[in-house]
């Protein structure tokens, strides 16, 4: 098992080091927040790829329209997408390469060359910027063109759904679960055969601002654990969504905030009745975070230094913390 950091070894150089070496295995891809995704790699070829995700938090309801294609047969354009997705996401992140592809034989098969999606990807982030602004906003309707040409993909068919139904841009991501990148390079490909354009403004309010709103009015009640629901069901749906990652980041740091004006970073947490108190009554509401915490209390660290050493987010440290102490297992006291 090979291990690397995606920040010092980026993605493009990644694959291109597997295409040289002509390395066999699973590649899982960790970039941070969003679902973890893998590759098979066989002999300088992309095989296999995880399956995409469902709906998270069924994101797609909130679209006036759902697509006819089987859900199946839009899972290798979504694997494609994804891979290139990740090459506009922020740097960071991890990678792991497994020799053993055992148990990964659920996944989407493929057939791209390791060379090829390393340039493709290279390309798309190129052309980002300026694909960006070309669609300033995502309230923008879609409308369907009577062109001579045909749909050539499952997944352009059911974008043209959209379009005829004048869906806006971002109904169009919720309803087929692509990001934001991925859809405007969807839309590109249609006006390029002449089968939509864009044109407006939709009559019908933008589905993503409008939960982003909520969630920033939740973070602004100090509802923290609610609006990371809704900003990391965004980021699934789209990881390379960099203003939903930020809001994410800063709604994280606010309740850190919160937490340490809860919890004095330099009191002690003491185990009460020492790790017996794990096997009591009140000890049943504790999940595996929680356990995971209360196993590192030595009655001589301090707060700060247990978030420091905690494997965990600082965040979710702070919360397990907050919740022993709540539940009368843990007694903070100080230095």
């Amino acid at each position: 098992m090979l291990q690397g950091d995606l920040a010092t070894f980026p993605l493009a150089e990644l694959f291109q080091w597997l295409d040289q070496s002509r390395r066999s295995g699973i590649v899982e891809l960790d970039a941070g927040e969003g679902t973890p995704f893998w590759l098979h790699v066989v002999d300088r070829r992309i095989v296999a790829a995880a399956r995409p995700p469902s709906e998270p938090s069924a994101l797609g309801t909130l679209a006036r329209w759902s697509h006819s294609e089987p859900p199946e047969s839009l899972w290798p354009e979504a694997c494609a997408d994804r891979i290139v997705d990740l090459f506009l996401a922020p740097p960071g992140g991890r990678f792991t390469l497994i020799v053993d592809a055992g148990g990964f034989e659920d996944g989407v098969r493929l057939d791209v060359g390791l060379g090829q999606m390393a340039l493709e990807g290279l390309r798309r982030l190129d052309e980002w910027p300026e694909l960006d602004r070309r669609y300033p906003s995502d309230t923008a309707a879609l409308v369907a063109e009577e062109g001579a040409a045909r749909p050539r993909t499952p997944g352009q068919r059911a974008l043209l759904e959209a379009a005829r139904r004048r869906a806006s841009i971002a109904e169009a991501r919720l309803a087929l679960a692509l990001s934001r990148a991925a859809v405007l390079r969807r839309i590109e490909t249609l006006r390029a055969l002449g089968l939509a354009r864009v044109e407006g403004v939709s009559a019908h309010p933008d589905p993503v601002a409008s939960l982003v709103a909520k969630a920033q009015l939740l973070v602004d009640a100090r509802q923290f654990d609610e609006a990371g629901i809704v900003f990391r069901s965004l980021l699934a749906a789209d990881p390379s969504d960099r203003r939903v990652r930020a809001l994410l980041r800063e709604a994280e740091r606010e309740q850190v905030a919160v937490l340490y004006a809860e919890l004095s970073p330099v009191a002690v947490p003491v185990l009460l009745a020492g790790l017996a108190a794990l096997d009591g009554p009140a000890a049943r509401r504790l999940g595996p975070t929680d356990r995971e915490v209360a196993g590192r209390l030595n009655g001589k660290w301090d707060v700060a230094s247990i978030a420091l050493a905690s494997p965990l987010r600082e965040v979710e440290t702070l919360k397990a913390l907050r919740k022993l102490v709540r539940l009368g297992l843990v007694e903070l006291r100080e230095a």
